[in-house]
């Protein structure tokens, strides 16, 4: 078990107070969630960026979202500017998106380049984050130029990135658990998918004015799928379905339908091999701290949330296929239509849900939930999740 920092563990008892410490460890029956600071403390979502996002494997994008060399895509991670570029060596890199001379961010925006130009003084880098060239740097009309490897020191900064059968992440710390080691409780759960058959397809992003918390929270009970969402409840009643449990670093949830419905499984071509019943099962995870997937016999749907202010979360839905006819072929249009159509409705169902839970935990008439003991265990345990994740050394 990770050794808690006595400093850290310090500051989340003072933000969160003795008790609402003392909750989130509670027995299911008698605990209330984490406490209303941990949904609207600036300090709070500062401590959960640099603790959490900032030491661990997030999902960043899909590998085919970066198309070609030059290809250049920024993103924020625990509120730090980064990049993700494609050499023209086709291996994709990942660097803090900050120009080593006075720290300007050198990409806005995704684009397509030979060399990446700081926008203030023309620093040159090249795509694997070497200086290429500074001009006017020791006076004027002077061009200094790096072509023999000289400037090693003032490359850009590298990140820690990675791809597993299409998804990239990356590990701004350098010093999370390999990869693998960290999927590995849901590839245990997954053996009869072959996931190295996936074809990404679309994203789709969201603005949700709810904290990143309540986001995962509601992703992961299943509970509210009756009041809140009939299409779903229709695929999959109640009565299939239970409350999951964590295996280390990842929620896991799963349910066999009575049948195969739209968008889940009755139009696009299914993972090879899958039996009558893997066939009708959802599954679905969360590998804490962003990457969040739901596995079907026809999909792999990937949800991955990032923290943009205590009240805001950035969400993107990105949508993979099993095999090249489905992400490609005509004759599935209809089916890949259906299959992002289908999330998009889900989706939006909750998100005013959502903006709503956000708004509750600004009531001083509420600190706490009454948690269901049937339910909403995983959810309860998230919250030790964060804060052991915040804490360890």
């Amino acid at each position: 078990m990770d050794t808690p920092d006595p400093t850290i563990a310090a500051q989340v008892k003072h933000l969160l107070g003795e008790d609402g410490y003392a909750q989130a460890f509670a027995p299911i029956d008698q605990a209330s969630g984490l406490p209303n600071a941990a949904y609207w403390s600036e300090d709070w979502l500062a401590l959960e960026n640099k603790r959490i996002f900032q030491r661990s494997w997030v999902f960043v994008m899909a590998d085919a979202q970066l198309e070609g060399p030059g290809a250049i895509k920024p993103v924020d991670v625990g509120g730090t500017p980064i990049m993700l570029v494609r050499g023209e060596d086709d291996q994709v890199r990942a660097f803090h998106n900050v120009c080593r001379h006075r720290g300007t961010q050198l990409v806005g925006e995704a684009c397509a380049a030979n060399t990446i130009t700081c926008p203030y003084h023309a620093w040159a880098y090249r795509l694997d984050g070497t200086l290429k060239s500074r001009p006017h740097f020791h006076g004027p009309n002077q061009l200094e130029r790096f072509d023999n490897g000289e400037a090693e020191d003032l490359a850009l900064h590298p990140i820690r990135c990675e791809t597993w059968n299409g998804c990239l992440f990356v590990d701004l710390s350098g010093q999370a658990p390999d990869l693998s080691t960290w999927l590995d409780p849901m590839l245990k759960r997954t053996s009869a998918f072959d996931f190295t058959n996936i074809r990404w397809i679309e994203k789709k992003s969201y603005t949700i004015k709810s904290n990143w918390k309540l986001v995962l929270e509601n992703y992961m009970e299943g509970y509210h799928v009756f009041a809140a969402h009939p299409r779903l409840i229709a695929h999959a009643p109640m009565d299939v379905r239970w409350s999951g449990e964590w295996s280390g670093n990842v929620f896991y949830n799963d349910y066999v339908a009575p049948e195969i419905t739209e968008g889940r499984g009755d139009a696009l071509p299914h993972y090879p091999g899958l039996s009558n019943e893997d066939s009708r099962r959802g599954l679905w995870f969360v590998c804490m701290p962003n990457f969040a997937v739901e596995v079907f016999a026809d999909q792999f749907v990937v949800m991955a949330t990032h923290p943009v202010a205590p009240d805001e979360t950035y969400e993107e839905l990105h949508f993979f296929v099993v095999g090249d006819d489905a992400a490609t072929d005509a004759k599935y249009a209809r089916g890949r239509e259906e299959l992002i159509s289908m999330w998009d409705d889900l989706n939006m169902e909750d998100v005013e849900l959502l903006e709503r839970l956000q708004r509750g935990r600004r009531s001083v008439a509420f600190d706490g939930s009454i948690m269901s003991p049937a339910w909403e265990g995983p959810a309860h345990e998230l919250a030790q999740q964060v804060i052991r994740a915040i804490e360890r050394e």
